[in-house]
């Protein structure tokens, strides 16, 4: 199998352990696949019933407002949005707690089982681009339904997933990165950019792969929930991000660092790719308490805003890539590539360090007045001044690529910033009720992403 991104979007210890660690939870296996059987559940149910009302058929208000969470919004939604019919009404609203248990919980044991015979899968130890484009998000899901639910079902079926992915790493299976010619404690995948395939891994994977255990780590130590199993994934983590170090370049004369690409070391690496890298160093920050790691993402953060081009209204975007000497000012980036960026600035607010809140307003303005600009469709650059690449929602599914559809649910992730801009919500309800077959399955598809911005609804209450 041949993996990219792209494909996947479409479809030891540390000297200084800062967290109390709380005992009293037993440890939890792994998730296993063999016999598990998925008919019936109530997210089959969900996707049943939202393929019966993309089809056009009808289906009774009593059967789709089983699935959903707060039932009320269905009738609610109706009466306050006439013009919508109920296939946007259902879309619209957020999902019964069930149905994203169901759906992690198949995902999860699919993606992570060391049991799945599923031949469409790589190896376990070659997993890397899939974990880093699904295991993060989904994961991320999973823990805001436990803190939005309290149920540990959530946590349970994380943490199962995280032993699995922890036990994938590379150096657990002895297996060489053909780039660095050693082991190296990441995740690897065999896959080509323009050139012969190679297996290898790179702070990408690192970063994302990350997030979801030391986020955990982070939420359930502030929570006074910490435990020993699961402080015992974060510590194994910490000594991933060091391995990387021959492909940091230090700029000085900025006050800033970025990455070399790992594959193609005489580029640099995507803004997207090094902001992934840096938002888990703000987490394993956290966790440890050693400065370097937040040393790092500052002078990351710094090459970030070398490349910011804030318009007028403070609406801010940044390249795909950048040089060294922030010479070079090429197009934005597309929305889909900012999902992933704003994992910086996200998670630096989110602990209260360095960045700006005029910058977070600045990409919550991007989303809103740039990419949500249109209210019959999305802009896929993330700067006015670029010519637009518009998705028009009037026209029918066929006017863009199947990879262009996958994208359109990601526009989800601009609830992380709608507390700094509440039109992004206003936006999304609009487009959800209005051109519902965008959204494909109701937010359930797109890389994660979306499921991972609609459990955070589910948890901040906005009901999206």
């Amino acid at each position: 199998m041949k993996l990219t991104r792209r494909h996947i979007l479409g479809s030891l210890c540390m000297p200084v352990f800062a967290p109390a660690v709380l005992a009293g939870w037993k440890s939890r296996p792994g998730l296993t696949f063999s016999g598990f059987d998925q008919s019936g559940s109530a997210y089959q149910r969900y996707l049943n019933v939202w393929a019966r009302y993309h089809a056009g058929e009808t289906v009774d208000d009593k059967e789709a407002t089983s699935l959903l969470e707060h039932p009320e919004s269905f009738k609610e939604r109706r009466d306050l949005h006439p013009t919508a019919k109920s296939f946007g009404v259902f879309t619209s609203c957020t999902p019964h707690r069930d149905v994203f248990y169901d759906c992690l919980n198949f995902n999860l044991r699919w993606l992570t089982a060391l049991d799945n015979p599923d031949p469409s899968l790589p190896p376990i130890h070659q997993r890397g681009q899939l974990y880093s484009w699904q295991w993060s998000f989904w994961g991320r899901a999973a823990l805001e339904l436990y803190e939005a639910t309290g149920e540990t079902r959530f946590l349970d079926i994380l943490v199962g997933a995280a032993h699995n992915v922890m036990a994938a790493r590379d150096d657990m299976h002895g297996v060489i990165d053909e780039n660095q010619k050693r082991i190296v404690k990441s995740w690897g995948s065999v896959i080509s950019f323009g050139g012969p395939k190679m297996r290898g891994t790179d702070i990408t994977a690192t970063g994302l792969i990350a997030l979801p255990i030391l986020q955990l780590a982070n939420r359930l130590s502030a929570r006074g929930e910490l435990d020993d199993e699961i402080a015992g994934l974060a510590q194994k983590l910490a000594p991933s991000f060091d391995e990387y170090e021959m492909f940091y370049v230090d700029l000085p004369k900025f006050d800033a660092g970025c990455y070399r690409y790992a594959f193609i070391p005489q580029a640099i690496d995507p803004t997207n790719h090094i902001n992934a890298f840096g938002a888990s160093l703000v987490e394993l920050h956290a966790f440890t308490k050693e400065p370097r790691h937040l040393e790092k993402a500052r002078k990351l953060l710094n090459f970030y805003r070398g490349s910011m081009v804030v318009d007028t209204d403070g609406a801010i975007s940044t390249p795909y890539e950048q040089d060294p000497d922030f010479k070079k000012r090429p197009k934005s980036e597309f929305f889909w590539k900012m999902t992933v960026s704003a994992e910086l600035p996200l998670a630096l607010a989110r602990h209260g360090l360095i960045v700006k809140e005029e910058e977070m307003i600045g990409i919550a303005r991007t989303y809103a007045d740039v990419i949500m600009a249109d209210p019959s469709g999305i802009n896929t650059m993330t700067r006015r001044s670029d010519p637009a690449r518009p998705i028009d929602f009037t026209k029918p599914l066929a006017s863009q690529t199947p990879e262009y559809q996958s994208y359109v649910p990601m526009i989800a992730a601009g609830l992380f910033f709608v507390d700094r801009e509440r039109r992004i919500g206003e936006k999304l309800l609009q487009y959800m009720l209005h051109y519902p077959q965008w959204f494909t399955n109701g937010l359930f598809s797109g890389g994660g992403v979306a499921m991972l911005a609609r459990a955070y609804s589910l948890r901040r209450g906005f009901r999206l």
